[in-house]
């Protein structure tokens, strides 16, 4: 059995994290909007899944397919080929500006919020950024500073 390169264990890694964070998306929506989001009358330590409104539950699921629509790119990017190193440049590439836009996006929210304003508490978009930052880091290192990385040197010749 083949051994897997790192990028080949990225690629997979960040696929299965996308399958179970857009799936926990899915099916449960209000807590999670519950836990990340504030009413002018709630704090933080008393998140209250009753006051999320049907819309926010419907834009959360819309995230969640889209990150489902996203990680085919991943997967269709993990075989050894020869086109691999072009398929994973692309799909960093397209990744790593939608991350880029969403961390600009979410820091200038949190920068920008104003005490008792609803919406998503600067403690949640401070903990997005977070979690998209190793990602957008990663992506950066891989395109940059080692793109050959994104060729397989067991690369099979079809």
């Amino acid at each position: 059995m083949p051994s897997l390169s790192p990028i080949q264990i990225a690629l997979a890694l960040e696929a299965g994290l996308n399958i179970c964070g857009a799936t926990l998306m899915l099916l449960f929506p209000r807590p999670i909007l519950a836990y990340l989001s504030s009413a002018p009358s709630r704090t933080a330590s008393d998140p209250n899944p009753s006051s999320v409104s049907p819309t926010t539950i419907q834009l959360l699921r819309w995230l969640a397919a889209l990150v489902y629509g996203l990680t085919p790119q991943l997967l269709l990017a993990l075989p050894s080929s020869r086109g691999a190193r072009d398929k994973r440049w692309i799909v960093y590439i397209t990744l790593g500006a939608g991350e880029g836009a969403l961390i600009v996006m979410m820091l200038l929210q949190a920068l920008l919020r104003q005490k008792g304003e609803g919406g998503l508490t600067r403690r949640a978009l401070l903990g997005c950024v977070a979690g998209l930052t190793p990602f957008m880091v990663w992506r950066i290192y891989a395109l940059g500073g080692r793109p050959e990385m994104l060729a397989d040197s067991g690369a099979k010749r079809d």
